[in-house]
């Protein structure tokens, strides 16, 4: 049996972190939105057959690390099989909001003392604050 812990934490970057984040949200915002328009213009369903056409494309134009890449074409493949699903016509689905899809290890690592996750620049270790969760199970980084 699998538990699924959802948990929110405030992190406390540095200045120079939070630039880093920026651009990182940046860039899977104009990726997503990039990405988007191809899908709705050409109809591909499929990620298997995105990937085989914008993997590197989004890798080189928006600067982003392998496992973002991939979480970019899981996004917009996502919400337009939502769209879809929930009986909306086919039409062009924006990103306007900055958002981060973040893979658990790939992306981002939680430990008693460390919010760690990757950025354009690589990885970057930021404390957080935790109120109200027991976090003493968490593995020491």
């Amino acid at each position: 049996m699998q538990i699924t812990l959802t948990a929110k934490v405030k992190i406390l970057p540095t200045p120079e972190q939070i630039d880093s984040l920026r651009q990182t949200l940046r860039a899977y915002r104009l990726a997503s939105d990039y990405l988007s328009k191809l899908v709705f213009e050409e109809k591909i369903p499929s990620r298997t057959k995105l990937h085989q056409l914008m993997y590197r494309e989004l890798r080189s134009a928006f600067s982003l690390r392998s496992q973002m890449a991939q979480s970019v074409m899981r996004t917009v493949i996502a919400r337009y099989k939502s769209l879809v699903g929930n009986g909306h016509l086919w039409t062009f689905v924006r990103f306007k909001k900055p958002e981060l899809d973040l893979v658990w290890r790939r992306d981002y690592l939680l430990t008693q003392r460390m919010f760690s996750i990757n950025t354009l620049q690589g990885r970057i270790k930021v404390p957080y604050e935790s109120k109200g969760m027991d976090l003493t199970s968490l593995p020491q980084m």
